[in-house]
Parts: structure tokens; sequence; C-alpha cells
């Protein structure tokens, strides 16, 4: 397969869901020729690997923006593509086990009430009842928001590609960029082992390699790769199949319901990080889960068991790892990159991929077509934490403690 050889007006790197929703939203958008570039193969990396919960009760009303259109965009996608994705609205649980975290999630109810989300204040017996095996003595207090889902995001992600192609994009698999062209102020192409593309804009949608491709410009992007992981039990009748999403932050822990089991995913104390430039391209034999994720489920056990007291007798069969890219506020960093006219880059997504996809393909995309980000982008500049080194461990360090301080969904 060669790289094409007329000039293109937006290419973006990466194939993962945020690349797939730009390409979809930028058709969307009408722009003329639009290509991205998988080197591997579509949703491969950091998607399929998602918990990809759709929680939309955020503290930064930004967010909760971002992911209302990830929403608005489910129906559209399933009209396109011809079928369901089948979300599943088992609707979010968010306990609090103790008056500090009760007046938390009194304040962000408001601000979910305030962006339009349903809120249901349930007492300890009846958030109970609705999840099974959560220890009722252990709730303070509990907040059910019935619109909340969760999604399959292979399947999401490939939708937006279908829907893509379809519009027009064209989808290149097994082709990596190897640098991107710069002339002046202005990026201009990319370079592929297959030859040389021009491009008007170039999105860099590249996951966790995202800033060895800046880096090719001279640019560091505020974010590094940081493990996510999560655990799956063997099916229980404790776990019925349309429980909730449950939100734990006493316990800096989430679940939903998985195939009769429980999957849940924990933040340990010190979250491990990686230089992107020692990463390889293909992570299906990288160590991250070499140690099955028991050290972090050994740390997490004591605070978790309080609301699982099942926890212990419960056969985990499989435990998950990836990369998540964190930002040190736990914030994407989207939009116009400074400094360098049509470069454009999606990134940050501190574990929320997945959610925030629409809200990042459609802000993108407005800018790449030349228009205004339909959302306010101020909360996620590139410039917002200064002169950083990416690689470097005092900024991986930050970017760690952004995920083991996260308690939301």
């Amino acid at each position: 397969m060669s790289a094409p050889a007329d000039p293109v007006d937006a290419l973006i790197v990466g194939g993962g869901i945020f690349g797939c929703s730009i390409a979809w939203h930028c058709a969307r958008c009408g722009m003329g020729r639009v290509v991205l570039l998988e080197r591997d193969t579509l949703a491969f990396a950091a998607t399929s690997r998602a918990a990809a919960l759709l929680t939309r009760a955020r503290a930064n009303p930004a967010l909760m923006r971002l992911i209302a259109q990830t929403y608005a965009d489910l129906p559209e996608l399933e009209a396109e593509v011809g079928e369901s994705l089948d979300p599943r609205r088992v609707g979010s649980l968010h306990v609090a086990g103790s008056e500090v975290r009760g007046r938390e999630l009194r304040e962000l109810a408001a601000l979910a009430e305030a962006a339009g989300v349903s809120v249901e204040w349930l007492a300890a017996d009846e958030a109970a009842r609705r999840a099974p095996w959560l220890n009722p003595e252990a709730i303070f207090a509990a907040a059910f928001m019935p619109e909340d889902a969760f999604v399959d995001p292979y399947r999401l992600a490939m939708a937006y590609a279908r829907a893509a192609r379809s519009r027009g994009v064209i989808l290149h698999q097994g082709m990596a960029v190897q640098t991107l062209q710069r002339q002046g102020e202005r990026v201009t192409g990319a370079v592929t082992a297959q030859g040389a593309i021009s491009a008007g804009c170039v999105v860099d949608a590249a996951g966790a390699w995202a800033n060895v491709l800046a880096m090719s410009l001279g640019i560091g992007l505020p974010m590094a790769p940081v493990r996510s992981q999560y655990w799956i039990t063997v099916p229980d009748p404790l776990f019925p199949p349309e429980h909730p999403i449950v939100i734990l932050p006493d316990a800096s822990a989430y679940s939903r319901p998985e195939l009769g089991g429980l999957l849940f995913g924990l933040r340990e104390a010190r979250s491990a990080s990686y230089d992107a430039r020692q990463l390889p391209h293909d992570l299906s034999d990288f160590p991250l889960g070499e140690d099955g994720g028991w050290p972090s489920l050994i740390e997490g056990a004591p605070a978790l068991r309080r609301f699982l007291p099942a926890l212990d007798r419960l056969e985990i069969v499989h435990h998950i790892a990836g990369l998540s890219t964190y930002t040190p506020d736990g914030l994407p960093a989207l939009g116009a990159v400074p400094n360098v006219r049509g470069f454009l880059a999606a990134t940050g997504c501190s574990g929320a991929g997945i959610a925030l996809a629409g809200g990042v393909g459609a802000s993108v995309a407005a800018l790449a077509v030349g228009r205004a980000s339909p959302f306010d982008l101020t909360p996620f500049r590139f410039d917002r934490f200064g002169v950083i080194d990416p690689f470097g461990q005092a900024f991986r360090r930050r970017c760690e403690m952004a995920r083991s301080s996260k308690i939301s969904g």
C-alpha cells in the first residue's frame, strides 16, 4: 500500500477511539479529503482494553459537555452503521463512605444536575438492593444517576471508523508515521515508510506515542503514558447482569457488571508511568501486567473490602492492564498546539477516553475545518503547565499522581 500521492486536507495519526471519532466528525463537518493513518490495526491498543464507563458526573463541567457529545453521537452512529451499539444503560451509583466524601458527592451531584443529569438519592439499603454485593453499613450517602451507561469500546471505535469511511474518509492500517514535516511555523505533512503525505493540517491522536510524534516538530505535549488496570471475577449470584456501575471514592475504585461477574478497577498509591520513546510499537508482549496486578490488589484490598465484604472469596479470572495518557491535572490536552500552525492534538485522556470521545472528535474536527470549537477548550490548553519535559521522571511522576488521586469513573 502506498501513501496518498495528492495533498490531503486533514491527516489524522492514530486509529484509536480519538482518531476514529475525529475522522467521523471531520467528515460530518464537510471537510474534503481526510486520511487516517494507523500503524497497526484500528482500536487495537488502549481502546480495546478500556473499561468504557460513560459516567457523566465530573468535577469539571467542561468534561461533562464533552461526554454529553458522546451520548449524542450514539444514535447517529447506530443509524449510519445500521446496527445497535448496545450501550448498557444500567445507571451509575456513586457511594460515599464518610461525611467528607458525602459533602464531595453532594457537590458533584449539584454539578451534574446543573448539566441536566438526573440524580436520585438512595438510602443505604436501597443502594445495596441495586448492587447486592455492597455492604450497606459502609454507605454514608449514595446518589444514583439512572441514565449512565457503559459500552463495548472496540465496537464504538469501529462504528466511528465505519461511519467515517462511509462518508469518504480514507483509513490506512499498517502505515506508520516516521516523522512530521514543517515549513517555518506551519506543519506541512508526514513521512511514512510508504512515502510522504502533504496535509493542510495534521492531528496527533497517537495515544501513548503522541509525544514521540510531536517531538519530531520539537514540541512536548503535557502527558505521560501511565498504567491503568482492572480485574474481572467469575460469574456469581452477587452480581446481577443489570446492576449499576458503582463509583467508590473512599476505595479509589470503580466497578461494573461483566458477563455475570464483576469488573473492578483500583488506583494504587504509586502508578507506573513509561518513557514513550522506550515503548514497543506492539504492547502485546510488553510487561504491563506481568505481576497479574497482585501488588496493587493487595494494597487496595482493605479499603475495597469495607464495601465488598465478599472480596476474599471471589475468584479472579482476568487481569487487564493498558496504557492511559495522563496529564498532571487529570484533564485532557486538546485542540490547536501553540506555535505550529495546522498542528492539532488530542491526548491526555486520563482514563476517560471512551467517555470523552464524542466531544473530543467534535472539537478537533471543528478546528481542523477552520471553525470555532463547539466547546470551551480553555481548561485543556497545552501550555497550562508551562515548560515541561514529557519524558522526564519529575513530570511523569506528576502524571502518575493524577491517576493515583483519581476518584471519579
